[in-house]
């Protein structure tokens, strides 16, 4: 399994990208930058988009990939919970913001195909096993541990306060989990008034896994706020030395091979 970051950050910028992450070229997580990082020819290989939930940064790509792609045969499957795949329908692929690519264009079939989830109840889509895990967030979200038919496995936790412990103890066994890690320790009240984490609000997920003997797997803290990513990625060093484990801050264009 092979994981590129297609965008790392909370906002965009030159230098920062949505939340996107694409799996073996083919499946994506979210889809806050799946077009603007991708050439027109890896656009055209995406088959699946799992979405954690219906905010702008993680949902902005899908009508600007769907028009690129209209030209190539079938529809990409699109799954998420059906608040998060509404929000979608409603707001942007409505007709009117955006051509509904949901139904019918000229006479061809739907371009998306909009499948719904639940949160703890897996599902296969051609050579992978997924699991949604229910995050805490101000909207239904979900985070997804993805795990391919060769073994390997990857989980991604959206936007999420805490309540991490999921992915650590499910039977799937991650063996890297990209976390949202928003904002530096002091911007703690922020933090959690938008439903995010800091390295301490991590730091108390991971402190009760290990009392608990559960291993935390590798951690990717993706999500990061652009103009606090230098202190963010100082706190998370700080934690990974004081707890052993394995944690640092992503960015554009990281490539995680599993």
């Amino acid at each position: 399994m092979e994981i590129k970051v297609l965008g790392a950050h909370m906002l965009e910028s030159r230098d920062t990208r949505h939340s996107c992450f694409l799996i073996d070229s083919v499946m994506a997580v979210d889809a806050g930058s799946l077009a603007s990082a991708l050439t027109s020819a890896e656009q055209a290989q995406v088959e699946v988009v799992l979405l954690t939930h219906g905010h702008f940064d993680h949902i902005r790509d899908l009508p600007t990939l769907g028009v690129a792609t209209l030209d190539r045969p079938g529809s990409i499957d699109v799954y998420g919970l059906p608040e998060t795949l509404d929000l979608v329908h409603k707001n942007i692929l409505n007709g009117a913001l955006y051509p509904d690519l949901t139904g019918e264009l000229n006479g061809q079939p739907p371009k998306y195909k909009f499948n719904g989830v639940a949160a703890n109840e897996p599902f296969r889509v051609p050579g992978y096993q997924v699991k949604p895990i229910p995050m805490d967030h101000p909207i239904p979200c979900v985070g997804f541990i993805v795990k391919s038919d060769s073994g390997a496995c990857a989980a991604f936790s959206g936007d999420t306060q805490g309540k991490i412990l999921g992915f650590f103890e499910d039977s799937l066994s991650p063996e890297v989990l990209f976390v949202d890690v928003t904002f530096p320790n002091r911007m703690y009240p922020r933090a959690q008034l938008t439903g995010h984490q800091t390295p301490w609000m991590l730091r108390e997920q991971i402190v009760i896994a290990l009392a608990a003997s559960m291993e935390p797997p590798r951690m990717i803290a993706v999500h990061l706020a652009p103009d606090h990513r230098e202190q963010v990625a100082l706190e998370l060093a700080d934690l990974a030395a004081e707890l052993g484990i394995d944690l640092a801050a992503a960015e554009e264009g990281m490539i995680v091979a599993l």
